[in-house]
């Protein structure tokens, strides 16, 4: 009876094990893939600006940049909220550079995977005629 039950334990245990394995590797194929999430960055120093109105009197231009990059989207930097103001950035990792006026038409700009850093005035405004940039703004992100 002893050799019995010695013949049988060990089977028991691999059978075990092998269904441990097989419901480890069953969860395993059906849980989630963690990424990370997207990344707002405040631009730290917002854009200050005087324009004259069509009256004649002066108004003051206060504008905070917030970026967004994403980890699913390399290279890419999408404005959260859009501004009265240009941000010209350059790429310090890569060289580029560009300008852009952050408006719900602009859609992502492609700045490339790296460190980015912007300033922003709203001089040159198309628009508006008398806008002064009294303070520029000024910001940096990391794009993935």
């Amino acid at each position: 009876m002893q050799g019995r039950t010695s013949n049988v334990l060990p089977r028991r245990r691999s059978s075990i094990a092998v269904v441990l394995v097989g419901l480890g590797v069953l969860f395993l194929g059906v849980a989630p893939v963690a990424t990370a999430a997207p990344t707002d960055t405040v631009l730290p120093v917002p854009v200050i600006g005087i324009t004259n109105l069509p009256t004649g009197f002066l108004s003051p231009v206060y504008s905070q940049v917030t970026v967004r990059t994403d980890p699913e989207a390399p290279g890419i930097t999408e404005f959260a909220e859009y501004c009265v103001c240009i941000v010209h950035w350059r790429n310090l990792t890569t060289g580029g550079a560009g300008a852009v006026s952050p408006s719900r038409f602009t859609g992502p700009v492609l700045t490339g995977s790296g460190t980015v850093v912007a300033v922003l005035t709203v001089n040159g405004l198309s628009d508006r005629v008398g806008v002064l940039t009294a303070l520029p703004g000024a910001g940096t992100w990391n794009v993935p």
